[in-house]
């Protein structure tokens, strides 16, 4: 479809029609010159990056980004790259034709900023690329346009966030900090680089001037912007952080938890843009995950006990945990334990404050006593002996051994729930989501991850809350029903035995791998809202019917001894699938039997599952389609 795009332009031309095959770049770029503006520019881009004819289309794209692609153009070109956008041929060329057009002065500064975020996306895939975007980096000058340089300081931040031994970079940021329409940006990117050498700090002291210069970095950037809610909250979390290290219960704390969960909201609608999908493959994305962890900050925040001290402990140990995910979802994406710069400032206060008041470790051992039996709870007895040992440090007068492996409140507090869940089947939802989130690989939770956030493109997955929770629960059981099929072997479950049969006289048919799927859906909380052979859906035979409330979707089973790519896949059989679409929501499962025979072996799950946007030839409706291909013609590891 891209080519098309290029293919009409061209048909277009007055005179002869000109033919890609015929034209050098150049020419190509001067004949599609006209095209290159507002909305018609960037769908050129697109089209142009993803022709097949990548030798010419390639860098007349280049050209065209040096000398024609106007603001919006560019704006909807990098948005298009940080969604994922994908490049048919090596990505440096073009990398390097935006650099180009950001350090042209003559351009406007939002062509030029969106120019610089374009080459940053390309160059996380090319070495040489990036490079010379932190060459260029460097180079800037304090006495350029002071727009460019404030959107130049949010990328040099980023790139710092992947290079933190980069002390040029820290200083290029310094510099722009001086720079009055760049300030509050570049304060923003210096708080967050300390507030990531304070986690890194083994010594309390080093970890405690880390995290009090990133708050004055965060308070300079809120001074220096009308509005910063980013800002804003990190410097209100540092400020309880500070003053609960140091000791001091301040008389109006409540009042500063009110301003944190408000400033939680409001990070919270600063980040969200609803009418626009997530640029989840670029350094400058968030996930979505990490915005709900701010969320659940301020709903626990606002549900503190009374007591200031209990709430200290209990506000402290939140701070600790959310400041970390909403850290890690403001560029950096690392993953860190327990044990870092805030462990080490934490750590002290909080032995300090079980050491004096017995009545919190009372109240701590009441409520282990009370919740004994919870489901919750798999190892109450384990518990219970944290509880005596921090007892017997307080008679002895060692506070420390309250404090082994991680703060007290974060190991005795933190694994139980909420005293307001009372129920048994809340508990036990806790308790599940609790081991999903411990045990799960991180590889598949990654996968998780991308197809929701793929599945975001689609409207009618946007607009229906209740919808878009049931086929997240839909995508997460199928996910793990395709890596049970990937793992267990045929003397464990013998249910399996049809994905080894090798004999192609005997290969296994689209019923066995829906009888299959059928069954392990039925042992799962889903089974209330599934059926099999549903009919009267688009005129015909559903294979999984999936309804909840008002949302209602199908899941399709095919199979297949074709090599087809998963684009392929979804071409062959996808709209079939999106036939049973026709009164319901616009997207759903496609599972397909692999038969193809890879000598026995199976590719990652990771190539196995893949989000597809269709649209059909006879409608203007765009679909989502979810595939899963289970791999059959399999042998075990040691027969391959």
């Amino acid at each position: 479809m891209r080519a098309d795009i290029v293919d009409r332009l061209l048909a277009g031309i007055e005179g002869e029609p000109a033919d890609i095959d015929a034209l050098t770049p150049g020419g190509l770029a001067d004949l599609l010159r006209d095209e290159a503006e507002g909305v018609d520019g960037a769908d050129l881009f697109v089209a142009l990056v993803g022709h097949p004819r990548h030798e010419v289309a390639m860098p007349a794209a280049s050209e065209l980004v040096r000398f024609a692609f106007d603001a919006f153009a560019m704006v909807e070109a990098s948005a298009w790259l940080g969604r994922g956008g994908r490049v048919s041929a090596q990505a440096g060329p073009l990398g390097r034709a935006f650099l180009e057009k950001a350090g042209d002065r003559g351009a406007d500064y939002c062509t030029r900023s969106h120019a610089l975020k374009a080459a940053m996306i390309l160059s996380q895939s090319d070495r040489s690329l990036f490079r010379r975007l932190q060459s260029d980096l460097l180079g800037l000058d304090t006495g350029d346009d002071g727009e460019y340089l404030r959107h130049a300081a949010r990328i040099a931040g980023a790139v710092l966030a992947q290079q933190p031994d980069d002390d040029d970079l820290r200083e290029v940021l310094s510099r722009l900090a001086d720079v009055d329409d760049a300030t509050d940006e570049a304060a923003m990117e210096l708080g967050l680089d300390a507030l990531r050498r304070g986690l890194d700090a083994t010594a309390p002291d080093e970890a405690l001037d880390a995290f009090r210069f990133a708050r004055d970095c965060f308070h300079k950037a809120e001074k220096m912007s009308e509005a910063r809610p980013d800002a804003t909250l990190y410097r209100r979390c540092l400020d309880a952080l500070v003053t609960f290290q140091a000791g001091n219960t301040p008389s109006d704390l409540r009042t500063r938890i009110d301003e944190i969960k408000a400033s939680a909201f409001a990070y919270t609608a600063y980040l969200t843009t609803p009418d626009r999908p997530e640029e989840t493959a670029s350094w400058l994305g968030l996930k979505a995950r990490e915005r709900i962890h701010w969320s659940l900050l301020a709903l626990r925040l606002g549900a503190l006990d009374t007591s200031l001290q209990r709430a200290w402990l209990h506000a402290s140990n939140i701070i600790q945990d959310e400041l970390l995910s909403v850290y890690a979802a403001s560029r950096s994406l690392l993953r860190r334990g327990a044990d870092s710069g805030l462990e080490a400032v934490l750590r002290p206060r909080i032995v300090g404050a079980l050491q004096k008041d017995v009545r919190s470790l009372d109240l701590l051992s009441q409520w282990i006593d009370a919740n004994e039996g919870s489901g919750l709870i798999p190892d109450a007895s384990d518990l219970r002996n944290r509880v005596a040992d921090a007892r017997e440090a307080l008679v002895t007068h060692r506070p420390t051994a309250a404090a082994i492996g991680s703060s007290p409140a974060a190991a005795l507090i933190e694994p139980l729930p909420d005293p307001a869940r009372t129920s048994a089947l809340a508990r036990v939802a806790a308790g599940m989501a609790m081991l999903v989130e411990k045990t799960t690989p991180l590889v598949v939770s990654e996968l998780f991850e991308t197809v929701v956030d793929g599945l975001r493109r689609n409207e009618d997955f946007r607009a229906d809350p209740e919808g878009r929770a049931m086929f997240e629960v839909v995508i997460w059981q199928t996910l793990l029903f395709l890596v049970l099929r990937s793992n267990v072997g045929v003397s464990t479950l013998s249910r399996g035995k049809y994905l080894f049969e090798r004999d192609r006289k005997k290969l296994p048919v689209e019923k066995d791998l829906q009888d299959d799927y059928y069954e392990f859906l039925m042992g799962t909380a889903l089974s209330e809202i599934c059926g099999a052979e549903r009919r009267d859906l688009g005129g015909g035979r559903a294979d999984i019917f999936l309804s909840f409330f008002r949302t209602k979707t199908v899941a399709e089973l095919k199979r297949t001894s074709l090599s087809l790519t998963n684009a392929k896949v979804v071409e062959r059989f996808g709209l079939q699938k999106v036939s049973y679409d026709v009164t319901n929501v616009r997207y759903g499962v496609l599972m397909v039997l692999d038969l193809r025979d890879l000598d026995g072996g199976q590719p990652h799950v990771s190539e196995r599952v893949s989000v597809h946007h269709l649209t059909p030839a006879w409608g203007s409706s765009e679909h989502a389609v979810v595939l899963f291909r289970v791999q059959g013609c399999r042998e075990t590891p040691s027969q391959v």
